[in-house]
């Protein structure tokens, strides 16, 4: 990680003494009262940094010069550098490699014995080498510098609250181009001088032709399609299509209707046969049952017929008057005859084996009928199924075919059509292409033009996340603006719907989305932004009312984000949130004017 950090910062002064400020890497907040000499402090900066020799102090001040000390993020050492006020030179004092020990003028100056002041800001931010940049639409050049850079970075009180962009003002053209190239250059990495639009010229004629060749080659491809499918259209030249239509569709729908009266008779008589074949199971159960009664019957009769046959044979057996034993006399036992009662019990199941065999036959009989009805039904319904199967639905089919062979030809003339439409279409694109060619113009450079596609897609997010994170109240969307170069937030622009205090609140908002872009996505971040007054215009009463989780939102942003590099906020003591700053890493330097314990004064000695 290249670029620097500010250490110190002393005002040297011989009759007075020294005055010095010491910075954290990180935030450092340099809060006081009015005139306390918090702005000062930024003027001394900005004198180091190559700003106007009657900087910073006022001649009243009996200060002679600035010292500061600045450290680098990823070398070993540290640079001293004093410039005396009224002169244009600067002393350095380096221990960092590749940063020599000089005199260097803060203007380049060619042929000057002594190098230019920017040789050292620019190599501590990891430009070791002399760098062009482009300053107009005509590609003039210019030598890339550090007060180019200086407004990425650095918002002093004159433009905290302005309401055009802080970065792109609209009445500052000429410098917004050489300020737009030099933050490109922190992006990518390169210049974008004539050489490289050429570069793009030629690219741009490369990617005409390919589009030129594309076009013609869909041309063709439509031309031959366009020739098959008349070839397909030839099988119904002098056919009325629409009444082709109107006939196959009216007799399509026709045998769809015989079909559907085919399948509801077919299911109508499916459930006659339904109910037929459970009169027939009725049936067939019956004579079960009689067949079982009547075997019941069979034996019963087959009994009787053997008690009586058994009776009148032992009729016939005479009865012993003598033991055969002793020789005794036997009286004879009275003979109980069962024959009659057998014959009257046997005639009588004789009787209704006989019913039985009648109602057997009459049920036997029903059976057949049953059979015989349930035999017609089935082929009736084997008939219709028949006529469904080898009929109607071959039919059907032909007739869909026809139909759909007749949109066939309508889908294929409207694809010719439509076909014929691309061909024009693609005709003009390649007039369209012909005459950009013709109308190029002489190559202009347009800074906008070199940003990357996500450039304002990306800055849009980080307003809404910093936004968000800051409690900006009543948000909706915020958006980044890439015409103006400026933020917007819930579709409205900043100048036209806000106060001072909003403006400054929003343009320090914008110092941190650049802060956050360039340190994930630039090849060269100073890694160093400061800020004069980011809530400047709340004492003159316009916007009081912003609420105070805005106020302290943007302070505890400031903190949350120390890891982005350092960070110099100078604020009215009056508009600083009451938050634990120091808890959190921060350096906290207060100017009292006398009136807070434990406070210096001011940031000169004897200068009130």
């Amino acid at each position: 990680m290249a670029g620097f950090y500010i250490k110190k910062v002393i005002a040297k002064s011989v009759a007075k003494g020294d005055a010095s400020v010491s910075f954290g890497r990180g935030l450092t907040i340099i809060q006081g009262r009015s005139d306390s000499g918090k702005t000062c402090v930024a003027n001394c900066i900005d004198f180091i940094f190559g700003g106007s020799v009657d900087k910073p102090f006022k001649e009243s001040a009996k200060y002679d010069g600035v010292t500061m000390i600045v450290g680098s993020n990823d070398k070993d050492g540290e640079i001293t550098l004093h410039r005396d006020v009224g002169k244009n030179q600067v002393e350095v004092v380096s221990t960092i490699d590749g940063i020599d020990s000089n005199t260097y003028d803060v203007n380049y100056h060619k042929g000057a014995k002594n190098p230019p002041l920017n040789e050292v800001w620019l190599k501590l931010i990891g430009i070791e080498k002399e760098t062009l940049i482009v300053t107009n639409a005509r590609f003039e050049k210019k030598r890339l510098t550090w007060r180019n850079l200086l407004r990425v970075f650095y918002l002093d009180e004159n433009r905290i609250d302005d309401s055009d962009s802080i970065v792109e003002p609209k009445h500052r053209y000429m410098e917004n181009t050489l300020f737009l190239s030099a933050l490109l250059y922190l992006i990518t990495g390169r210049s974008f001088l004539e050489t490289d639009a050429q570069e793009e010229k030629k690219i741009m004629k490369a990617r005409r032709k390919a589009v030129t060749d594309y076009v013609n080659r869909k041309i063709q491809d439509a031309a031959g399609r366009k020739e098959q499918l008349e070839k397909d259209l030839h099988i119904f030249d002098g056919a009325d299509i629409e009444e082709q239509i109107l006939q196959a569709t009216a007799a399509l729908q026709e045998t769809q209707k015989k079909i559907n009266r085919a399948l509801a008779e077919s299911q109508k008589i499916l459930s006659s046969i339904l109910e037929v074949e459970e009169r027939a199971a009725e049936c067939d159960v019956l004579l079960t049952r009689y067949h079982r009664l009547a075997a019941q019957y069979k034996a019963d009769i087959q009994r009787l017929s053997l008690i009586v046959e058994g009776e009148e044979a032992y009729q016939e057996v005479p009865q012993s008057t003598k033991c055969p034993y002793c020789e005794g006399t036997i009286t004879p036992r009275k003979r109980i005859s069962y024959i009659a009662s057998s014959k009257v019990e046997m005639e009588r199941t004789i009787a209704q084996l006989s019913g039985l065999e009648e109602t057997e036959q009459d049920v036997e009989d029903k059976r057949k009928e049953i059979r015989a009805e349930l035999e017609a039904l089935k082929q009736q319904r084997d008939a219709l199924e028949s006529k469904i199967k080898m009929e109607l639905r071959p039919q059907e089919n032909e007739q869909q075919n026809t139909v759909n062979a007749y949109k066939s030809y309508l889908r294929i003339a409207s694809e010719i059509a439509l076909i014929e439409t691309y061909a024009t279409d693609f005709g003009n694109d390649l007039t369209a292409l012909e005459n950009e060619q013709k109308n190029d113009k002489k190559l202009e450079y347009h800074p906008k033009a070199y940003f990357g596609d996500d450039f304002a897609t990306t800055m849009s997010e980080f307003a809404n996340s910093i936004l968000k994170e800051c409690c900006y109240s009543g948000l909706v969307q915020a958006h980044f603006n890439f015409d103006t170069f400026d933020i917007e937030v819930n579709g409205e622009d900043k100048g036209i719907s806000h106060g001072k205090g909003y403006r400054s609140y929003l343009n320090t908002v914008m110092m941190m989305m650049l802060r956050k872009y360039l340190a994930t996505n630039a090849k060269f971040d100073p890694h160093i932004f400061i800020i004069d007054t980011p809530l400047h215009g709340f004492d003159d009463g316009v916007d009081d009312k912003m609420p105070d989780s805005m106020r302290a939102g943007l302070y505890r942003y400031f903190m949350n984000h120390q890891d982005e590099g350092q960070l110099i906020i100078i604020e009215n003591l009056d508009h600083i949130p009451s938050l634990d700053y120091e808890k959190h890493g921060a350096v906290v330097e207060t100017f009292g004017k006398g009136l807070i314990p434990n406070t210096r004064y001011g940031f000169l000695n004897d200068v009130k």
